[in-house]
């Protein structure tokens, strides 16, 4: 039997009625029990994405895991202002380079 006509058949009073409240409540609670389970389930893939501090997967709590998540992108944050920083810092040598290269090869042409 399918999910529908299984919610139909509880909808009904004892005495064969339909129940519009009866019907409603378990529209709702199956939802919700859909909500929770997907709730669930995002839970345990980022519990498989997020590593523990010794590089171990994460087998904690609903907290544990969500902090452990937080610490992670604050940590990718950080590293990325670094690595920009330095990107950043590398350009401008770079340019002082070219700079240098160019005033170099004037002289050469100059004394030819």
């Amino acid at each position: 039997m399918s999910d529908m006509s299984d919610t139909e058949d509880q909808s009904t009073t004892s005495e064969g009625k339909f129940d519009p409240k009866r019907h409603a409540r378990e529209q709702h609670n199956a939802l919700e029990r859909r909500r929770r389970d997907n709730i669930k389930d995002m839970y345990t893939s980022l519990r498989e994405v997020v590593p523990d501090t010794n590089g171990e997967r994460v087998q904690a709590s609903r907290a544990v895991i969500l902090k452990k998540a937080i610490e992670t992108i604050e940590k990718g944050h950080t590293e990325s202002a670094a690595l920009s920083a330095e990107i950043n810092q590398q350009e401008a040598k770079n340019a002082k380079l070219r700079e240098e290269v160019f005033w170099l090869k004037s002289i050469q042409l100059i004394f030819k």
